[in-house]
């Protein structure tokens, strides 16, 4: 994991995780729903960036987010920061207690229809992996 002490802006080729706490945010095909990447109800959308972590730490990282709020980890998706970098929206370090790696998706609109047009994009990029099935 970063060095709690020294952590570093979030780069464009990083890779992020976002992980699926619920069964309708992705189909059948493995493929994420948009929603996803919603960030409703809150002004930014949590991720977690893979720089100096081991696999191990990233799903433990999924494992605690889905035990703190009593849901299931179905998986996580991975994608590029570019790719969640869509105007206005920027990715930036937002370390907090337990994960040093997180950040957080912010700069969203305040209305839903764009939010959900962002989240589109998001969920349509060239990067982002299939669903990714915890060990």
């Amino acid at each position: 994991m970063i060095d709690p002490s020294n952590v570093p802006s979030v780069e464009e080729t990083e890779v992020l995780s976002r992980y699926v706490l619920q069964n309708r945010h992705f189909r059948n095909d493995k493929t994420p729903r948009p929603e996803l990447f919603m960030p409703h109800p809150y002004q930014d959308l949590s991720v977690t960036r893979h720089r100096d972590a081991t696999e191990n730490e990233l799903w433990q990282v999924g494992q605690d987010v889905a035990q703190q709020i009593g849901k299931t980890l179905y998986g996580r998706f991975d994608i590029q920061a570019k790719d969640c970098q869509v105007k206005p929206l920027i990715v930036k370090a937002k370390p907090v207690a337990n994960n040093p790696n997180h950040a957080d998706i912010a700069g969203w609109p305040p209305s839903k229809q764009d939010q959900k047009e962002l989240a589109l994009k998001i969920a349509a990029s060239k990067s982002i992996s299939k669903l990714i099935s915890p060990p």
